[in-house]
């Protein structure tokens, strides 16, 4: 339903920026959509998609900070496992001295 209205608006959009009528047919159409964006049965629909665009993003947020909370505790968890040395491959972060750890170097001029 959403993307008819849109659709509908774009054209009638189209329509009254490339009319070659004149100001007069502008006008006639200025009033007829100004009059369609009044009526109370448009409105009503409007206020009804709006409350459901509400809910719908409060929906999606909850969702996403579920999972970005879900994502943020694995990530931690894999943190901590490699800082106090059970990661899963049975090396820790402390089996290599610093100077033994790979260093990428960068080209100097």
């Amino acid at each position: 339903m959403v993307g008819k209205v849109l659709l509908l608006a774009a054209a009638g959009a189209g329509y009254v920026l490339g009319a070659r009528a004149g100001r007069e047919r502008y006008e006639q159409i200025s009033s007829s959509v100004s009059r369609l964006w009044g009526n109370p049965k448009v409105q009503s629909r409007v206020v009804d998609l709006e409350d459901k665009a509400g809910d719908l993003a409060r929906q999606a947020g909850a969702a996403a900070q579920e999972k970005v909370g879900a994502a943020a505790g694995s990530v931690a968890s894999t943190v901590k496992d490699k800082v106090s040395g059970s990661g899963s491959n049975g090396a820790s972060a402390g089996d290599a001295p610093l100077g033994d750890q790979h260093h990428t170097r960068m080209p100097t001029d």
